[in-house]
C-alpha cells in the first residue's frame, strides 16, 4: 500500500473523511506524485543527453588527438612528420649502384667496364595548407649536383592537379613512369633521345587530370634549370607537351591501357648553338659513357614535333608493353624536314605470382606477396623480362653519323626484396650501324652484363 493510500485509510477509520473523500484524496496524491516523477524523469533524461554529448565530444577530441599523434611521426622507410592536418614533411631519395662488364664483338670501341652510381638523389616533399603539395630533389651522382624536381602543386580540385616549377613534362609511358618502377635498368633508347630534346624535367606549368581509367596531361615548358642563361647563350626554347591514356579494361589483375603523347618545340638550341637539335643515347647501361645512338648536332633546325603511341596489357603475372615514336625536325632556309623514329616492346612474368599495378596512367610500385625474410622462409618477388629496343637516325644530315641505326635485345631478372629494395640484372646484346661506338667503320656489336642495387624511399 502506498503512503497516500495508508493516509486515506487511517482518516477513513477515524471517521474523518467519507469513503468517497478518501478515494479523492488518494487519487489526487497519486496524480501529484506521478507529475513529480515525470518532471524528475525529464530532468534525468536531459542530464543523460548532456552527458552523452559531452562524452561524444570528448571522444572526438581524443580521436583527433590520437590521429594527430599518429600522423605526427608515421613510421616507414622515411617517416612522415605531420604536426597538423594541413602540413606534412618527409625526406625522399633514390640510390642506384651499378656495375657492368662489356665484351666487344665488333667495332673496335674500348668499352669501360666497372661501376658507377647511376643515381644518388636526396630531397624533401610535403603538403601545405591541405591542398598544396611541394617537392625539391637533387642528384649528387658523378660528383655533380643536378636539380631534379622543384615544384609546387595545387591538388584541391580532384582529380585535377596543377603544377608549377621544374617537373616532368607529359611525354610517354616509360618517361612519365617513376624511375623507381621501370622494368629495366634504362628506358628505351628512342625514349631517352627524343625525351632529352623535348621533354624530361623542364621549368613550366602543367595541368593533369587523372583517374585509374583516364588521364590527360598538358603543359607549357621552357628549358631545364641547368641550361645556360647568359648574354652569349641562345634564347631559351619553348614548347607544349601533352599525353593521354585510356584503359578500356581495368580490373584487379587484368588491364589494358592505350595512350598517345606529343610535343612541339621552337627556338631550338643545342648547348650554345642556336637553331640546333641533337638526338643521342647510350645502349641501356650508363657505366660506359659512349653514345650508341647519335645524330650529331643538326643545324638550321627551326621546330621539333613529336608524336608517339603506347600500349600496356596486364594479365596476372604477365605484362606486355610497347611504345613507338616519331620526331619531325622542320629546318630553315628551305631545307627538307627530317624524320627519325624508334620503338620498343617488352614482356615480363612474375615467377612468384605478383601483378604489375597501373595507377593514373603509369606503373605503380611492386609489392611482393611476402617481403624478404630468410628467418621466416620468404624471399620476395622474382620477375623475368625480355625487351627489343630499336632506333633509326639514319636520315641525319651530319655526314659522320649518316646511316646511324641500331637495336638491343635485353634479358632482365629482377628480385624485389620488398617494395623499396630490389636487385636488377640485365644482359644486353647491342648491334649498331654507323655508331660512335664504331670508329673503324664496322658494325658496333657488344654484349653487356649489368647489375643494379636499387633503394628508394
Amino acid at each position: 500500500m502506498t503512503l497516500s493510500q495508508r493516509i486515506a485509510a487511517t482518516l477513513f477509520c477515524f471517521g474523518a473523511v467519507s469513503p468517497l473523500a478518501a478515494a479523492e484524496i488518494d487519487s489526487a496524491a497519486l496524480l501529484e506524485r506521478l507529475e513529480r516523477l515525470e518532471r524528475r524523469l525529464e530532468q534525468v533524461e536531459a542530464e543523460n543527453q548532456r552527458l552523452r554529448e559531452q562524452l561524444d565530444a570528448g571522444g572526438q577530441r581524443v580521436e583527433r588527438v590520437e590521429q594527430r599523434v599518429a600522423r605526427a611521426v608515421q613510421p616507414g622507410v622515411a617517416p612522415t612528420q605531420a604536426p597538423s592536418d594541413d602540413f606534412s614533411f618527409k625526406t625522399r631519395g633514390v640510390l642506384n649502384a651499378d656495375a657492368a662488364a662489356f665484351h666487344a664483338r665488333a667495332g673496335g670501341y674500348d668499352y669501360n667496364s666497372g661501376s658507377a652510381l647511376r643515381r644518388a638523389r636526396l630531397g624533401f616533399e610535403g603538403t601545405a595548407w591541405r591542398d598544396f603539395k611541394w617537392r625539391i630533389e637533387a642528384d649528387f651522382s658523378g660528383n655533380q649536383v643536378a636539380l631534379q624536381d622543384a615544384y609546387v602543386q595545387f591538388a584541391g580540385v580532384k582529380p585535377w592537379a596543377f603544377t608549377f616549377g621544374q617537373h616532368k613534362a607529359p611525354y610517354g609511358l616509360e618517361a612519365n613512369n617513376s624511375d623507381n618502377n621501370n622494368v629495366f635498368l634504362e628506358r628505351g633508347m628512342f625514349t631517352n633521345a627524343f625525351g632529352n630534346a623535348g621533354a624530361e624535367r623542364r621549368i613550366g606549368a602543367s595541368a593533369f587530370y587523372g583517374t585509374d581509367r583516364l588521364t590527360f596531361g598538358i603543359g607549357v615548358f621552357g628549358d631545364n634549370e641547368s641550361s645556360q642563361r647568359v648574354a652569349a647563350s641562345p634564347d631559351e626554347s619553348i614548347g607544349a607537351n601533352t599525353r593521354i591514356t585510356w584503359a578500356p579494361l581495368f580490373e584487379p589483375g587484368h588491364a589494358l591501357q592505350l595512350g598517345a603523347a606529343g610535343y612541339y618545340r621552337s627556338e631550338l638550341r643545342e648547348g650554345g648553338v642556336a637553331h640546333a637539335v641533337r638526338f643521342a643515347d647510350r645502349p641501356g647501361v650508363r657505366v660506359d659513357g659512349g653514345a650508341f645512338a647519335d645524330t650529331g648536332v643538326i643545324r638550321d633546325a627551326d621546330a621539333l614535333r613529336y608524336l608517339g603511341g603506347e600500349a600496356v596489357y596486364v594479365r596476372g603475372p604477365l605484362t606486355l608493353a610497347g611504345e613507338y615514336g616519331r620526331a619531325h625536325v622542320a629546318r630553315r632556309s628551305g631545307l627538307d624536314t627530317l624524320e627519325f623514329d624508334g620503338s620498343y616492346v617488352f614482356g615480363s612474368w612474375f615467377l612468384t605470382g605478383e601483378t604489375r599495378p597501373l595507377k593514373a596512367g603509369n606503373f605503380d610500385r611492386i609489392k611482393p606477396h611476402a617481403d624478404f625474410d630468410w628467418q621466416k622462409g620468404s624471399y620476395g618477388a622474382f620477375e623475368l623480362a625480355l625487351r627489343y629496343d630499336r632506333f633509326d637516325f639514319a636520315e641525319t644530315p651530319v655526314a659522320a653519323a649518316q646511316g646511324n641505326q641500331g637495336h638491343t635485345r635485353t634479358f632482365g631478372l629482377n628480385w624485389y626484396l620488398n617494395p623499396n629494395l630490389k636487385l636488377m640484372f640485365n644482359w644486353l646484346r647491342i648491334h649498331g650501324e654507323r655508331s660512335p661506338l664504331d670508329p673503324l667503320g664496322n658494325r658496333a656489336r657488344a654484349d653487356v652484363a649489368a647489375v643494379r642495387a636499387h633503394l628508394d624511399w
